[in-house]
């Protein structure tokens, strides 16, 4: 199992930990390879797996690939040249997570619709088989022993890396509920598993793989990020949350998918209901156990076994190409975010430069005002003197009496 870092719990990484458990339990030995290993690459070794920052380590008597980042598999295919591959895609926005037909995979897995739109239009997996999972989390029978949520919510958390503005509006509206509010996952509050933070709360915010953790722990949980919003999950909100992956972003038709600053969020937290938490651990448990998606994995791997068709001598064209691509996006919206920097920096000198400007302005009008008052002054001072001099010349001609 490969993917592009081995680092901080994302979601591509909770999930080949998902995954690769299950596999296990099914009596399949996992090894995994990443070129920036860390945090999540030493919690799979504690947990008993192979994990290879190195592809020269890596087994050669493979039976799959599973694939996650074509620039990570493009390292793996230069050991692993003709080895089956199944490339799974998570995100239809991440350069890297795009199918590239040089590196062979016999099929493709996608996690919702927007990313099985985006395989099944794509030119490099024509001919090929694209799959459709849903996420998998853990569903365990002791989860069951788990408590409840309340029926008054007394605590909420946020779990997530990218909210910004966001956050202070819920803190805002938990407050005005008398709900505890938490962050998780953001600077100075990082954590390696939110899931625990999750389990003492009553109401999670989040997206994606982290609002399918929170459902699985029975939580009551609304799908919300700083650029989109789906509310609570419920039964009948299912169907189309699962679709865009629990990102609240729609399918990306006209209209698709609610803006959180049309949201009354008072009004949500008002709706709040603890049978939330039931209908979530019931979907995870019909929809997304991670036990039925590894045996499903299982069976697509035996689909695609034989050799691959990929050619070892690409390999290294498509990583290079890949890690550009990839290099390249990451440097030219650094590049936009500094030239927008760089604007705001331009922008707040002129406001302090038409700032001193004005006060400049205003200063040499009060050096001028009080110059006049000075030429004021000296004249009175003037007109004083003389008549000063006129008294003591009047006093000095007059005769003594």
């Amino acid at each position: 199992m490969t993917n592009n870092a081995l680092a901080a719990r994302g979601g591509s990484e909770s999930y080949l930990e998902t995954v690769a458990t299950e596999l296990r339990r099914l009596g399949h030995e996992v090894t995994f390879y990443s070129p920036t290993c860390g945090h999540m690459a030493e919690r799979l070794r504690e947990r008993g797996f192979e994990v290879a920052a190195d592809v020269a380590d890596l087994p050669t008597d493979v039976d799959v690939i599973h694939g996650q980042h074509s620039n990570a598999v493009a390292l793996v295919r230069e050991r692993l040249a003709t080895t089956p591959l199944v490339f799974a895609t998570h995100s239809w926005a991440i350069s890297i997570e795009d199918p590239v037909a040089e590196l062979g995979a016999g099929a493709y897995v996608a996690f919702n619709e927007l990313t099985r739109r985006r395989l099944t239009a794509h030119a490099a997996t024509q001919g090929a088989e694209v799959v459709r999972l849903t996420q998998p989390v853990e569903v365990s029978f002791a989860d069951g022993t788990r408590d409840p949520i309340a029926a008054v919510p007394r605590r909420a958390v946020a779990v997530s890396r990218r909210m910004t503005t966001v956050t202070a509006r819920l803190a805002e509206a938990c407050a005005a509920h008398g709900i505890e509010f938490e962050r998780v996952g953001g600077e100075g509050a990082d954590t390696p598993d939110p899931r625990p933070a999750m389990l003492g709360a009553d109401i999670v915010f989040a997206i994606g793989r982290t609002a399918l953790e929170g459902m699985a722990a029975a939580r009551a949980v609304l799908l919300v990020d700083e650029t989109s919003f789906g509310g609570w999950v419920t039964a009948s909100a299912y169907a189309g949350l699962e679709a865009d992956g629990f990102t609240g972003l729609g399918l990306g038709e006209p209209g698709s998918g609610e803006h959180l600053g049309q949201v009354d969020l008072d009004a949500l937290l008002a709706g709040y209901d603890s049978d939330l938490g039931t209908q979530a651990r019931r979907l995870v448990v019909r929809h997304h156990a991670a036990q039925h998606h590894a045996a499903a994995l299982v069976e697509l791997y035996g689909r695609v076994a034989g050799p691959s068709p990929a050619a070892a001598g690409q390999a290294g064209n498509v990583l290079q190409l890949t890690q550009d691509r990839f290099a390249l996006e990451h440097r030219a919206v650094a590049a936009e975010w500094e030239v927008l920097r760089r604007e705001r920096e331009i922008i707040e000198l002129r406001g302090e430069i038409e700032s001193r400007l004005r006060e400049r302005e205003h200063l040499l009008a009060r050096i001028e005002g009080l110059g006049e008052r000075l030429r004021r002054a000296r004249t009175r001072a003037q007109r004083l003197r003389r008549q000063r001099d006129r008294a003591r010349g009047d006093l000095t001609l007059r005769p003594p009496e």
